[in-house]
Parts: structure tokens; C-alpha cells; sequence
């Protein structure tokens, strides 16, 4: 069964997230500190991430809305550091990037569907 069309967006939104994590640490200058540990873990996580939530798994979409969240108040954090136009558009553009991912994760009746428990299925020699 295919991913319904909410839950492939939000596995770009969540791709996008991503690349951002290693994007960031490729065209920031390079220190060690709190957020390029944070940028070289959170990378590989919302990667890993990715085919669970198509797949329908319920840990996954808990696990990415947990980061998600985190992220999105760490934001602020970073709003109050870096004072600039830039950072703070960035910002504003992950913050809405996060919320459309979650909404597009938990709102949808589709969505709920795809996610929900599936019993496993047995095969023929099981059920006989």
C-alpha cells in the first residue's frame, strides 16, 4: 500500500529538514559548539526517519514530532543569538516548514489511517 499524498509531503518536509541540518554545517563557519553536534546528529535522525513514516509507523511519526518540536523551540534560542534579517528569516521559514509537517503528520483523516496499528498478517500455513 502506497503512502496517502499528506503523508509524502510531510516525508519531503522532513527530507528538506534534513538537507537543512547538513547545509547548515557546510556554509556556517565551522566550530565545535552545541549546534554542530546538534546539525550532525539531527541529520542522519530525520534520514533514518524517512521510510519508517512512509511505512506507516506509528514510533516513527511520534519520534519526528518529539524532534520537531524540539527543534522548533530551539529556534528561538537561535533568533535571540544571531540578530540578523537572515538567520531570522531562515528561521521563520523552518518554523513554518515544521508546522506544516506536523499538521500534514497528525491532521488528515488519511493520514490517521495510514499510521494506524496493523495487525500482522498471516499466511496461509499460519491460519490453518
Amino acid at each position: 500500500m502506497s503512502a496517502p499524498l499528506t503523508v509524502r509531503l510531510a516525508a519531503l518536509g522532513i527530507g528538506i529538514h534534513a538537507v537543512n541540518h547538513v547545509l547548515v554545517l557546510v556554509f556556517s563557519p565551522f566550530s565545535w559548539h552545541v549546534g554542530t553536534v546538534f546539525h550532525l546528529i539531527s541529520a542522519p535522525l530525520y534520514a533514518a526517519l524517512l521510510l519508517p513514516v512512509l511505512r506507516g509507523r506509528n514510533w516513527a511519526r511520534i519520534t519526528i514530532t518529539v524532534l520537531l518540536g524540539g527543534q522548533f523551540l530551539g529556534r528561538f534560542v537561535v533568533w535571540v543569538l544571531f540578530p540578523t534579517t537572515g538567520a531570522h528569516l531562515a528561521l521563520l521559514a523552518g518554523w513554518t516548514l515544521s508546522l506544516i509537517v506536523f499538521a500534514l503528520l497528525w491532521t488528515p483523516p488519511s493520514t490517521r489511517l495510514h499510521f494506524r496499528h496493523r495487525a500482522p498478517e498471516l499466511s496461509e500455513e499460519q491460519l490453518a
